[in-house]
């Protein structure tokens, strides 16, 4: 026999080449005479010697001679049905000509475990319009059906699906023959239309139809291993009709038959798992799965990263849910055997809080998940390496991790059962080449013992040609249900529309370059698995190096349009409206127009242009655009016009203004009794969403112009047939705590819209939660004072509460409000659970018509006029001893070298304030005072004397004002830069110190740079009225370095500290840190006399609630720990009627 020996290695330059001696004995004489055969191999990338002197040992699964095949041209009459009806043995059923029997036709005929749709089903379908059809009728999964009560369905439709298995039967022959149509989704794929014979409970055979509409075709399975064997046929049609895929959403079947001659040679993919090509370095066999669209050559899918802080898997282009947002990347795994390079991903590594704070171990408690950019499956498997716990996905407590495709999971995998070990696991990927496929990593398990296996591991994913072990038929899921995710998503601007039943909503995530992504829905409470629709290019020689907010209409031939903004600031022009095609059903397959860009000429700007809104305007008769840009330097919502969709005309702007900054995602909505045009504005203390009404000729403000607080924004609208919904994201802080400030990009947020008699605006709970939370809770409420009326309504006095308790998942509120008295203050209550929480609240008040949410025991009141001259009011705040006429409070001096803001009278200089040259010069911030502002980025100059330049944003330091009295009602000044609060370890704040303790603080609102390039700052007001014959100092913190942990700006602007009897501004900066923080904000009349109603929609898992004051206005607010609170109503002043008080949630499902 021939033996392996005399392995020589070479290497080339094209790969690595392997020469084999092949030594044969032809001994017939016992001489030792010997041959050599020598064959030159050139092995394929990660291939080893010892895949190929091992191959003959996995061929032996070669494909069948076809030859050997005995094909049969009358397959409709060769051999013998397959199974017959068990209750009676005469009467043929693999034919299907049966039916007319109601609900349950085919369960009456010995089919079993019928699910879904099918157990409808009146028998076998009339197979007229059914082309290659045999007899009269046929499986059909969108047949003729009957309810329970014997009523008539008519045909179920495309959108049917079910399964169900045959009768039994013995397989006696060496192949079974069958008519099958359809769609072509096997049992390893998404939307499953296929039918599959099942041997001892298991599937050892697939097939489905060639998505040929309407029409069956002969296929066969070899059966001759299972021969003697009992076995049943297993129908499904896992396929919604969802427009998830391009394949027929139905399955057709008749005249399944054994036989010992095939009807077709049959096909290597009926069997699940085909001849398996293993490697013995998987590690370095075929190519990453994925990659990072900023840096391909990182290795993402082996988790060679690290040390981001707070979001790093998101800035890597991972999805990230839960506590999965706090790890810092790939986990140093030293101690875990079998790791490549070294990193894995662990699910209870080290993390960081928003805030920059280090944890450690995040732990086994730690929840969430985590999925892959998506890619494009290439290679007949996935190798990668997994251990830890070994819970099933479809557990509560699952540690695993899922393949979807198309938004359906397909595959899974649990890990090992050990802590400190990895093991490979392969998944055959064949029939899904072609397809994109997402990753995700799920540990739901918060088991907090350090023992248990709560935690998921997994490393190195690699699409190759060599499985690195056996794929187990066992790791591919074919279901119908659990696919799904729960709303909300974290997001930003979302872009939705309404289409084939579902609300699409598109939207930009909030990290990387704002890819487009999509998620579906009906109910709001549950969305489709997010995929990416279109991908920003990360490449600053593109116009998309980012993407912006858009619309997706469809043209009158059915042909959609994605219109979207492309963002490059390295770019001429820096914004343009962009174009993308559908190329398919699913509307999540765009092919960008790249030729369609356009950006604003003439009066309209190029550097901001964005956000178009698409529409057919029917009374017009074209096409309109509305977006967002500036007109002769104003904010502007912009009209553009076209009769194709392809060339756009420039026309008048709808609407300008004179505000600092540009408006952003217009939107226009229509109603049976008139129009109106949403959108948001950014300028600071006007941030919420807002909209315009049609006086005769011309766009104005609704009489209460805004919808919503401004933690609500980029709030757009889809309609369907019965109701309009305005999607939007409730904004995160930028601790991811309850003291932070919002923050680009949140939580998904849905409110309805309508119209009033009168044309205004109205927003109100959508019908959706009010259907999906309608099972009463069942608690006692707990009453401060409160009584009970007769008829069990509450009668609240000033200072009463009525609490109800914590609930840590989706619930409503619901109560009425009535009083005698015309001027109130009342709310609702969220009390601090432990001393480190304040107790946060919506006040109502009826004298000035507000709805505000705030944290603190109280509310501070004014009713003081603002100044419409802050810069003159008053006198400045301090000054310099030694030169009682120089304006230091308003930063005008410069020029003394190092330590110049001493030199002023500014005290306890600390980094790099030390350097600053005093006052900087203010021409490039808009609206500044005089000629010079403070800025902790400015011109210094070293110990030596020496000229620094600017010293940058990554210059930090702290310093104090000159001492003073406070001896007026007010401060007011003028602030920009960070947002990051004087507590956050980045801080860019200002704080009034009186007796050593801060008692006042005020940070800049992030606003980014004009078109300009020019900065901002705003006027702010502390009340500092309790402390008036106080001494105090104002301090100056800029503890931001610039070193991309968040995204905040990582300076201070400051100018123009006075003693004022009045205030600048109303509202947030007026509030004290010790007693209140005004959160947000929104004017809705109220009228007690006549009634008031509240639905509160509580969304624990998210961190945030809406409440829907009259069906008129919402408020909508950030309360992290939500979870942990008790919710109440409370009276500040006037006697209340508190009636109709009840709590709901969703059904429990049994």
């Amino acid at each position: 026999m021939k033996t392996k020996q005399d392995i020589a290695l070479c290497w080339k330059k094209t790969g690595l080449a392997l020469l084999i001696s092949l030594t044969t004995a032809c001994s017939g004489d016992h001489k030792n005479q010997q041959e050599d055969d020598y064959k030159l191999i050139i092995l394929e990338e990660g291939q080893t010697a010892a895949d190929v002197i091992n191959k003959d040992e996995s061929d032996s699964d070669d494909e069948p001679n076809t030859d050997d095949i005995p094909i049969t041209s009358n397959p409709e009459s060769e051999g013998q049905p397959l199974f017959y009806n068990p209750e009676n043995t005469e009467q043929v059923l693999s034919g299907f000509e049966f039916c007319c029997g109601g609900n349950n036709t085919f369960q009456a005929h010995g089919f079993d475990k019928l699910t879904g749709d099918f157990s409808k089903f009146d028998g076998g379908f009339w197979a007229a319009d059914i082309s290659g059809h045999l007899g009269e009728r046929v499986f059909s999964s969108f047949a003729d059906g009957f309810d329970l009560e014997g009523e008539a369905l008519g045909q179920l439709g495309f959108s049917a699906t079910g399964s169900m298995i045959s009768p039994k039967f013995t397989i006696q022959s060496n192949y079974i023959n069958f008519l099958i149509g359809g769609g072509n989704n096997g049992i390893t794929d998404a939307n499953t239309t296929a039918i599959a014979l099942v041997v001892d409970n298991k599937i050892v055979r697939q097939a489905s139809g060639s998505n040929t509409a309407m029409q069956v075709d002969w296929q066969t399975w070899d059966v001759s291993e299972f021969s003697s064997q009992e076995g049943q046929i297993k129908f499904i049609d896992h396929h919604a009709d969802d427009n998830s895929d391009t394949d027929l959403p139905y399955l057709l079947v008749d005249e399944i038959r054994q036989a010992d001659s095939a009807a077709k040679v049959p096909s290597q993919n009926s069997k699940l798992i085909k001849k398996i090509k293993k490697t013995t370095a998987p590690a370095s066999t075929g190519q990453s799965a994925f990659t990072r669209v900023s840096n391909a050559e990182q290795n993402i899918a082996g988790f060679e990263f690290c040390c981001g802080k707070f979001n790093t898997y998101a800035n890597h282009d991972f999805r990230a849910t839960g506590d999965m947002a706090k790890l810092d990347g790939g986990w140093w795994a030293a101690d875990i055997t079998n790791h490549v390079g070294e990193r894995v991903f662990s699910s209870r590594a080290d993390g960081f809080l928003a805030d920059g704070s280090q944890l450690g171990w995040i732990g086994n408690e730690a929840t969430g998940t985590l999925s892959s950019p998506p890619f494009t499956i290439t290679h007949d498997y996935v190798n990668f390496l997994i251990g830890g716990g070994t819970n099933p996905f479809d557990t509560e407590k699952a540690t695993a991790i899922v393949l979807r495709i198309n938004g359906k999971i397909v595959r899974h995998a649990t890990g090992n059962g050990q802590s400190d070990k990895l093991d490979w696991f392969t998944w055959d990927v064949n029939s899904l080449i072609g397809k994109t496929a997402v990753i995700e990593i799920i540990d739901q398990d918060d088991t907090a013992d350090e023992t248990a296996l709560a935690f998921i591991m997994a490393d190195e994913f690699k699409l190759s040609e060599y499985a690195a072990v056996d794929p187990s038929s066992e790791s591919i899921v074919t279901q119908l249900d659990q696919h799904t995710i729960p709303l909300p998503l974290t997001m930003a601007d979302p872009n939705p529309v309404f289409l084939n039943g579902e609300f699409y909503i598109y939207y930009l995530i909030d990290t990387a370059f704002h890819d487009w992504y999509l998620t579906r829905t009906t109910d709001l409470i549950n969305g489709t698995f997010p995929q990416r629709v279109l991908e920003a290019t990360g490449d600053a020689q593109t116009q998309d190096q980012w993407t912006g907010s858009g619309s997706v209409i469809k043209d009158k031939d059915n042909v959609a349009h994605l219109f979207y903004s492309g963002h490059n600031l390295d770019f001429s022009p820096v914004e343009a409206v962009m174009h993308a095609k559908a190329t398919d059903n699913t509307l999540t397959k765009w092919e960008k127009q790249v030729n369609s860009t356009f950006s604003g000429t003439g009066s309209y700007s190029d550097f901001d242009f964005r956000d178009p809104d698409v529409f057919y305007n029917e009374q017009s008769n074209n096409y309109w655009m509305l977006l967002t840009s500036r007109y002769n330097a104003d904010a502007a919502i912009a009209l553009y016009t076209s009769s194709d969709l392809k060339t756009w005309e420039a026309q008048e702007p709808i609407y300008t203004a004179n505000k600092p900054l540009n408006f952003e995602v217009p939107d226009w909505v229509s109603f049976n009794n008139g129009q109106a045009i949403i959108y948001s504005d950014q300028n600071n203390n006007e941030r919420d969403v807002k909209y315009l009404v049609k006086n005769e000729d011309t766009w104005v403000p609704g009489q209460y112009p805004s919808l919503d607080g401004e933690f609500y924004y980029a709030g757009r609208t889809a309609s369907s047939p019965t109701q309009t919904l305005m999607f939007g994201w409730v904004a995160h802080k930028n601790t991811r705590s309850n003291i932070g400030s919002a923050d680009f990009g949140g939580d998904l947020a849905i409110h309805q819209v309508s119209m009033t008699e009168s044309g205004e605006l109205a927003v109100s709970i959508p019908e959706q939660y009010l259907s999906a939370l309608a099972t009463p809770i069942d608690e006692n409420a707990q009453t401060q004072s409160a009584q009970t009326n007769n008829d069990n309504s509450l009668l609240v006095s000033p200072g009463d509460q009525v609490l109800l308790g914590s609930n840590n998942k989706i619930n409503r509120l619901h109560f009425s409000i009535s009083s005698e008295d015309t001027d109130n203050r009342f709310g609702l209550i969220f009390p601090a659970y432990e001393e480190t929480t304040q107790t946060a609240s919506i006040e109502i008040n009826t004298a000035t018509e507000t709805a505000t949410f705030y944290f603190g025991d109280s509310l501070t009141q004014s009713n003081s006029n603002i100044t419409l001259t802050p810069e003159l009011e008053g006198k400045p705040l301090f000054n310099r001893e030694e030169d009682l006429t120089q304006y230091i409070a308003g930063f005008e001096f410069c020029c003394g070298g190092y330590n110049t803001l001493q030199a002023h009278g500014f005290n306890n200089l600390t980094g790099d304030f030390s350097k600053l040259d005093g006052g900087w010069w203010g021409a490039d911030v808009n609206n500044n005072v005089g000629e010079r502002v403070f800025s902790s980025f400015a011109d210094g100059y070293d110990e030596d004397g020496a000229a620094l330049g600017w010293i940058g944003y990554s210059a930090t330091g702290k310093m104090d004002s000159p001492s003073f009295v406070i001896s007026q009602q007010y401060i007011n000044f003028k602030i920009g830069g960070g947002s990051n609060q004087f507590d956050h370890p980045k801080a860019t704040a200002v704080v009034l110190i009186v007796d050593g303790k801060v008692v006042r603080s005020q940070s800049g609102k992030n606003t980014q740079p004009d078109e300009n390039n020019k900065l901002t700052m705003q006027w702010a007001t502390w009340d500092v009225e309790e402390f008036i014959g106080k001494t105090a100092f104002i301090q100056f913190i800029d503890l931001h370095n610039d070193d991309g942990s968040d995204n905040s700006l990582a300076y201070l602007l400051a100018d123009e500290f006075r003693a004022a009897a009045l205030p600048a501004v109303l509202g947030e900066q007026s509030a004290p840190t010790s007693e209140s923080r005004i959160d947000s904000q929104v004017t809705v009349p109220i009228n007690l006399q006549q009634g008031v109603t509240v639905d509160l929609l509580l969304q624990p898992e998210s961190g945030f609630g809406t409440a829907y004051i009259n069906d008129f206005r919402a408020l909508t607010f950030r309360l992290y720990d939500l979870d942990k609170r008790q919710v109440g109503i409370y009276s500040k002043q006037g006697t209340l009627n508190v009636s109709e008080m009840s709590r709901f949630s969703e059904a429990v499902n049994p």
